[in-house]
């Protein structure tokens, strides 16, 4: 029988297969450091893959195909025969949007009218089956529930991504109006029970006629709308790329995954296609095994060809890690004339063992081509990395300067110690350059690999997931007010040719979701005329002294102008800045202008 690799972390029962997380994943292992990995281990492990390889092509040589025929895959030296694309598909925005277009008429043609109609309807159809239970006490909340409309859950999801922006420890010190927690927003726009009546009630599907055995039944609608909209709104460049993300989630549920080098371990995995800007264009849940058991045959090869639907036959590009990479996808994807660019496991099959168990020093590379013009190349830097590529030449081009200086890749040697203790010997300090060349494959493939990591931390910023028993509410909410946000920010810069920050997008939109006067809007208020005492002089320069016209005018009323003459203060000084500039003293001037 053939010897698999096992994998060394624990895994859930309804995770996905035991080479789906290895040490050459495409996110780094965390707890993996190169001081800690002498090179005696590695030529250990480099022995083991060697032995695993040498078998499986001893089993490949004596196995035939369905036809009878056996399965050969020619491997030379690299001569260049890669199949050349012209880049012939839609990208950018799809539909015409002013310049002068807001946050959130960007954000409406994403969760568009029909869609918050569609929320509206649900969510009223849930409460009235949910009282119509009569699973609920006397003094329960849902005994006075008003039908909701459009307008407020509008302004139910500016809440909610203004909660995001202002983050309290529990849903009801947001209405606190004491203490610390004394904030005016949410109480002008909408009643603490209100809001949370409207956050249990959030539905999207009638549960009176969904079916029993979709797994996705609560949700499906809601992404199936969303992706058509995603798709209608902006289409990808020539790269993009496939990978997966967490939706956070410790509850219990069935096709929860566990990923231990993700920041959020526990949650619902999602296989997402996304352009190098961030734009999220396509995705797919991942619903883990059948009702059955059975694993799906070929899944890596499946979400991507099920995700690439409308982007084939375009001359595109697919980057992808190791989990998705293998010479059945590029075979498949060069025959719909589109590249792939991804990292390889030492384990995958069809591909030339004398480049997986070559031996390189660093700084090293070696490849092979077939027949398709696929490249198959590993180069050594700190570690071995493999590659597959369609599309680039195995070549070496220069990088930066930056990223040749040097690097301190052990810890420092053992310092006096101050105490009575005797110091721990400790390893010496070692320090390494970063190598002035890389495979051109490895540079387009960080550059390309890095538009859904982008997409994934401008959702983590200020997000409005808080913790829940409805698993579907709270991935809905993920994907209406954090996936749906950041791809309307996207197309909002795109638009408007404008840099704005993904909190300040925010702002603008949650502004205008509840209806709030912005600063731009208010009136310019006319500025206060600043007024000054000066001396007024004749054309000799000599002070001209006078009574105070103010002084004069108030004895007039009170006495008479003949007690004005003669109690009237004289002065020398004015105020050029009044009509007519009148002759003032200073205690008149200061009562004037106060």
């Amino acid at each position: 029988m053939r010897r698999r690799p096992v994998a060394t972390d624990t895994m859930s029962s309804d995770s996905e297969s035991d080479l789906d997380f290895g040490t050459d994943d495409s996110n780094e292992d965390p707890v993996w450091h190169p001081e800690e990995n002498s090179s005696e281990e590695d030529e250990n492990v480099s022995d083991v893959i060697r032995d695993i390889l040498l078998e499986e092509e001893r089993e490949d040589m004596h196995s035939d195909d369905d036809d009878g025929t056996r399965s050969l895959h020619q491997w030379s030296e690299y001569v260049g025969r890669h199949k050349v694309f012209d880049f012939v598909g839609k990208k950018g925005v799809q539909i015409e949007i002013s310049t002068q277009a807001s946050p959130s008429d960007i954000y409406s043609h994403i969760v568009d009218e029909a869609l918050v109609q569609f929320i509206v309807d649900e969510t009223n159809r849930f409460a009235e089956q949910t009282i119509a239970a009569k699973r609920r006490s006397k003094h329960a909340r849902m005994n006075q529930w008003i039908p909701t409309d459009s307008a407020e859950i509008k302004k139910f999801f500016g809440l909610m991504i203004w909660m995001g922006l202002v983050p309290l420890g529990r849903m009801e010190e947001y209405w606190e109006t004491k203490g610390v927690y004394n904030m005016a927003l949410p109480r002008t726009i909408m009643s603490r029970n209100r809001f949370q009546v409207l956050l249990s009630m959030l539905h999207f599907e009638n549960n009176e006629t969904s079916s029993q055995t979709n797994r996705l039944r609560k949700i499906e609608k809601l992404i199936d709308h969303l992706q058509t909209n995603f798709k209608a709104l902006f289409y990808p460049g020539e790269d993009f790329v496939i990978d997966e993300t967490l939706v956070p989630w410790r509850g219990r549920l069935v096709f929860r995954q566990y990923i231990p080098n993700k920041t959020h371990r526990y949650g619902v995995k999602l296989f997402k296609l996304c352009s190098t800007d961030g734009y999220t264009w396509a995705l797919r849940v991942y619903t883990g095994k059948s009702a059955t058991g059975e694993r799906e045959v070929g899944l890596a090869k499946n979400v991507c060809t099920e995700l690439c639907q409308g982007l084939l036959n375009e001359g595109r590009c697919l980057f992808v890690d190791n989990f998705y990479t293998s010479y059945e996808l590029a075979q498949s994807f060069l025959q719909q004339r589109t590249h792939v660019v991804g990292t390889l496991r030492a384990n995958k099959r069809n591909l030339p063992k004398e480049v997986l168990l070559a031996k390189l020093k660093r700084g090293e590379v070696i490849s092979r081509e077939d027949n398709d013009g696929i490249v198959v190349l590993k180069w050594k830097d700190t570690r071995d990395v493999r590659m597959l590529s369609t599309k680039h030449a195995p070549v070496l081009v220069p990088t930066s300067n930056r990223r040749s200086a040097p690097v301190r890749i052990q810890e420092d040697s053992a310092q006096p110690s101050t105490s009575s203790n005797p110091p721990q010997a400790t390893r010496p300090r070692r320090t390494t350059h970063r190598l002035p060349t890389k495979p051109e494959a490895i540079l387009a493939y960080n550059k390309g690999k890095a538009g859904i990591d982008l997409s994934d931390q401008m959702g983590s910023y200020a997000t409005t997931l808080r913790k829940g028993v409805k698993w579907y509410r709270k991935l809905g909410i993920e994907l209406l007010l954090g996936t749906s946000v950041v791809n309307a920010w996207v197309v909002y810069k795109n638009v408007t040719q404008t840099k704005i920050c993904i909190r300040k997008f925010r702002e603008k939109l949650v502004g205008e979701l509840l209806n709030m006067p912005s600063s731009s809007s208010r009136p310019e208020q006319p500025r206060t005329k600043h007024h000054h005492l000066k001396d007024r002089l004749n054309d000799s320069g000599i002070k001209i002294r006078r009574k105070c016209s103010v002084c004069y005018n108030r004895i007039t009323k009170e006495k008479g102008r003949v007690c004005a003459r003669k109690e009237a203060r004289q002065t020398y000084t004015f105020c050029e800045d009044c009509p007519e500039q009148p002759q003032m003293c200073r205690d008149c001037f200061n009562q004037q202008h106060k």
